[in-house]
């Protein structure tokens, strides 16, 4: 187990996420604070040493999965960009309480997705104007799609009759072609897996969270989407840091104490995911 984190890290989290979000509601499009001293104060005692300034965000692009990444103890959407004209849908930004991430949000997107045209999130249209507007080329990019994915729409496929393997494979092969686009566009993709986000009390979580079928099944999938992902990254030559089974034990259900709400993971994971991070070189 993991220890909580310590009171006057929470603190500090909920302080400077609290200054930030006021900073950034009258500046936006802002990617330096007076906080960031702060910023990176924090980041520092996560890893439990001193360092210099990354001196590039790794650019953070998904579904409110990647919200963690924004530092915070709890989700906090930030209208930053607009998307679409008749039916205009919102880009958000997260608080970004750690200098190593730079974190976007394009709504309840999937890996199935995420990269076709006209979706109902219209994160293609959305991940294009963030190409656009806020990445130089040669960026590195964490794609964090996937966990909708594992929760509904591959449980309901096997559910209908494919193989666990199957609908794994079939997600990850079709995710893994837009990591690749998006490498033809001269960026660096690297993808995040999803982790297992199943609570001991699943009650707990958000209402806007529904799942489809037993919990041991979305595990399963979970465990085989994580596996083809990393096979079909591997194939393609595109990073791929996972930390499913390694802050958990699968064959269980995970403690409430890991997550914000329920659903989505807590800042005491913070240090194991940059250490992972580390390890693959992207940090």
């Amino acid at each position: 187990m993991f220890p909580t984190l310590q009171s006057d890290t929470l603190a500090e989290i909920q302080a400077l996420a609290c200054d930030l979000e006021a900073y950034l509601k009258r500046h936006p499009k802002a990617t330096e604070t007076p906080f960031d001293p702060r910023r990176l104060a924090l980041y520092q005692k996560h890893l439990g040493r001193a360092l210099p300034p990354p001196p590039r965000p790794l650019a953070c692009i998904g579904d409110s999965h990647t919200m963690f990444f924004a530092g915070a103890e709890n989700l906090k959407f930030l209208r930053y960009r607009r998307s679409g004209l008749l039916r205009p849908q919102w880009i958000n930004r997260g608080l970004d309480l750690l200098p190593c991430f730079r974190v976007f949000h394009l709504g309840p997107a999937t890996a199935w997705k995420a990269g076709d045209p006209g979706s109902s999130t219209r994160a293609k249209e959305k991940f294009d104007i963030i190409l656009k507007k806020d990445l130089r080329p040669g960026t590195t990019v964490m794609l964090c799609f996937g966990e909708i994915d594992c929760r509904v729409h591959m449980p309901r496929a096997v559910l209908a009759g494919r193989s666990i393997d199957q609908a794994a494979r079939d997600t990850a092969v079709k995710f893994c072609r837009f990591a690749q686009l998006i490498a033809a566009r001269g960026m660096k993709p690297v993808v995040w897996g999803p982790a297992q986000i199943v609570p001991e009390d699943e009650s707990q979580g958000p209402t806007t969270f529904p799942f489809v079928g037993p919990w041991e099944l979305r595990r399963d999938v979970t465990v085989a989407y994580t596996a083809q992902l990393r096979c079909q990254c591997e194939e393609a030559g595109i990073p791929m840091v996972s930390i499913l089974g390694l802050y958990e034990d699968v064959s269980r259900k995970t403690p409430a104490d890991y997550f914000i709400d329920g659903a989505h993971l807590s800042q005491r994971v913070m240090p194991l995911a940059l250490a992972e991070l580390k390890k693959a070189g992207i940090l």
